[in-house]
């Protein structure tokens, strides 16, 4: 199953370079809590931007260089061969970034859990619209954020 983990602002603000605009603890809390004991999609500049493989979760990084070395995680070129391989599977598979893996996966995600971001932040990469073919199901309100999270609409 593939779910999409996000934080944005009100205007779907996700990154300014490879930085994230904001530093929240309660929201990291939340992504690991979240994304713990599970399979991490991410890309290069996301990858690069961590650094390492988050512990406790295995990471695929996808690049088109089947050369690209990312110790310690799994690389892949193809995102066909990843949404194939769990797009039905029991096996819970969080998509967390940057903007392009985001939007090459939406269409093919059951489940997004999206940190709306309270307050204005300045950046230059955003998360693509989702209103279209998500809709909310449940939410919860923090201090810094509230946490909403969407189910694929039926069509």
């Amino acid at each position: 199953m593939l779910k999409i983990i996000v934080a944005h602002d009100k205007n779907h603000l996700i990154g300014n370079g490879s930085q994230i605009p904001w530093h929240i603890k309660e929201d990291f809390k939340h992504y690991k809590e979240t994304t713990m004991g599970h399979i991490l999609i991410m890309g290069t500049v996301t990858f690069e931007s961590i650094g390492k493989p988050l512990p406790g979760r295995k990471t695929i990084v996808l690049n088109y260089d089947k050369d690209y070395d990312a110790q310690g995680c799994e690389v892949c070129t193809d995102y066909m061969e990843l949404v194939n391989r769990y797009q039905n599977s029991e096996e819970v598979v969080y998509v967390c970034g940057g903007a392009s893996i985001y939007k090459l996966f939406l269409p093919y995600c059951d489940e997004l859990i999206i940190s709306v971001i309270y307050g204005d932040y300045y950046g230059n990469i955003y998360f693509p619209e989702y209103e279209d073919l998500f809709e909310p199901y449940k939410e919860v309100e923090k201090e810094q954020f509230k946490i909403i999270y969407y189910h694929k609409k039926s069509n």
